[in-house]
């Protein structure tokens, strides 16, 4: 029996699986927030850095699996706009003021905020999770999940078989003509790059990314790649289950500070 090697067909609790998958996914709100942070405290050492309030937008994923749109609200508000959005917009200001900086303000500007054990970056994270080694934690999950799965959950048949068997057709039935998970590849050349830094998809796009998410959702697509999951990792999850489960507690706290800092309840100077 020993010669069976690492069988991953154990029984994985639910809440180790979906710890795991928001564990392994881009939080939008904690970049938000840090970013928000750092500038709060560039400001507090004396440079009138621009902080960015506005949303920053990723590209929809599930755990391991891009195209992936994880809630009608998200098809809606986001779109797929790594594709049809000028993300260039987001940096623009804090670039020209970094540059406007004489060569010794630089340097203070990249020791004090930009990197090091004491900077502002360094400090934002760890106004969010507590400190940057619990930070590092909770952002390495995906690495260690990627390492410890015998494949994407990608290459899975059932996922396969629901993405071309299910969610393919009903895509083309519905007008758009998709070839796997691909729906932002097909905006991008129906709608182009037209939207500004942090405007909404125009009714068209959101229209097709709402249909997106419908097609996704009637495959039952996140389930599947959930199971996925569980049949390429579950012996893993199983045996840090505690660890997942602390890891994930410190994400929903970090989530919580972090919608407190986008409402202007908490900032880098009153923040704890």
């Amino acid at each position: 029996m020993g010669a069976c090697g690492h069988s991953n067909a154990v029984d994985v609790p639910d809440a180790v699986t979906s710890a795991t998958v928001e564990l392994a996914s881009v939080d939008l709100e904690i970049m938000q927030a840090q970013s928000i942070l750092q500038g709060q405290c560039a400001q507090s050492k004396g440079f009138d850095a621009p902080i960015d309030y506005s949303i920053v937008p990723v590209t929809q994923s599930y755990a391991d699996i891009g195209g992936v749109f994880r809630s009608k609200e998200e098809a809606e508000t986001v779109g797929y706009s790594a594709q049809t959005a000028d993300l260039g917009g987001h940096s623009a200001a804090l670039n020209a003021y970094e540059e406007a900086l004489d060569t010794a303000e630089q340097e203070r500007y990249e020791r004090e905020v930009s990197s090091g054990d004491a900077s502002c970056s360094t400090q934002a994270y760890a106004i969010l999770f507590g400190s940057m080694k619990e930070t590092e934690a909770v952002f390495n999950t995906f690495s260690d999940l990627v390492r410890e799965q015998s494949s994407s959950a990608l290459e899975d048949s059932d996922v396969q078989a629901a993405i071309k068997d299910e969610y393919m057709p009903c895509m083309k039935k519905a007008g758009y003509d998709v070839r796997g998970l691909r729906g932002g590849e097909l905006a991008g050349k129906k709608f182009g790059r037209y939207r500004k830094w942090n405007e909404p998809p125009n009714d068209e796009e959101k229209a097709m990314a709402v249909q997106d998410y419908q097609c996704q959702a009637d495959a039952n697509l996140m389930q599947r790649i959930d199971n996925a999951l569980e049949r390429n990792a579950g012996t893993w999850m199983v045996a840090n289950e505690a660890m997942l489960l602390e890891r994930h507690e410190k994400l929903q706290q970090a989530r919580g500070i972090a919608n407190e800092v986008i409402a202007g309840k908490r900032s880098y100077e009153a923040r704890d």
